[in-house]
């Protein structure tokens, strides 16, 4: 390869370099970061498969699929939108993108605002973001931008109050907003006794990656909602351990590697 030839294929690099960067950065607060990465990666891992093997027909056949595949995004859009951006954020691709550093001091005040919502028998719907900003969500909602708190909770979810018919968003430690509206899953669910409040958390489950906790209005019943399964009638003890592992899983390891280090 000479010189020139060497120059050009860095310069080819460093633009497209620039663009998927000024692409994820504007859309990074939004479920469609998490898609882009999933489908960069599915294209990556399929190209590099195709390759290896040397599977003539399946070369073929993927590049007649690239024109048809276009209806067929648009005709399964849901299910397509919904395995890119699971593909996306997955623990992997979590580890490039993001670092999230443990916080013992917020799972606690999470933890202390769910068992005061089960005592008082308040319906709550709180959503933790993860890799996923869910901006598409919080605009649908009053935004707050406070510190996460039992008080601030339990004033927001207290019946009649004009808060309290939806769901908390929280990102970080702080509440980014109240009364958001949440997808409404369209699956059936075995469960009967599950209303609208479930639906709305499993349905975000199922669109993001978040971390949604539901408390039943009618038995105080604690669940935990992500990747579009729901755990039902935990206790706060398991409540903490699973949103340390759902939310702090990469910081937990990372610290025990260097403790052992």
């Amino acid at each position: 390869m000479s010189l020139l030839e060497l120059l050009s294929a860095l310069f080819e690099i460093a633009v497209l370099w620039v663009l998927f960067y000024q692409l994820y950065r504007a859309i990074k607060d939004s479920r469609a970061a998490a898609i882009l990465v999933g489908l960069i990666a599915t294209v990556i891992v399929g190209y590099i498969l195709l390759e290896l093997t040397h599977a003539v027909v399946l070369q073929h056949l993927s590049g007649l699929i690239i024109g048809p595949g276009t209806l067929l995004v648009v005709l399964f859009q849901p299910e397509v939108r919904s395995g890119l951006a699971k593909f996306g954020s997955n623990k992997i691709i979590r580890r490039l993108l993001s670092q999230r550093e443990e916080n013992r001091d917020f799972v606690s005040a999470v933890c202390e605002s769910v068992s005061y919502l089960v005592s008082k028998r308040y319906g709550a719907l709180i959503a933790i973001c993860r890799n996923n900003n869910l901006q598409e969500y919080t605009a649908t909602g009053t935004e707050l931008d406070a510190c996460f708190t039992r008080e601030l909770i339990g004033t927001i979810f207290m019946p009649k109050t004009l808060l309290h018919d939806g769901a908390v968003i929280v990102n970080g430690d702080r509440i980014v907003c109240a009364a958001a509206i949440l997808p409404v899953s369209n699956r059936e669910l075995k469960d009967r006794s599950m209303g609208l409040r479930h639906r709305a958390g499993i349905g975000l489950a199922e669109a993001s990656d978040a971390v949604v906790i539901i408390v039943s209005e009618e038995t105080g019943s604690i669940s935990l909602a992500v990747g579009g399964e729901v755990k039902r009638d935990l206790s706060l003890e398991l409540l903490s351990k699973r949103l340390i592992q759902l939310l702090y899983s990469h910081a937990t390891q990372e610290h025990h590697t260097q403790s052992a280090a």
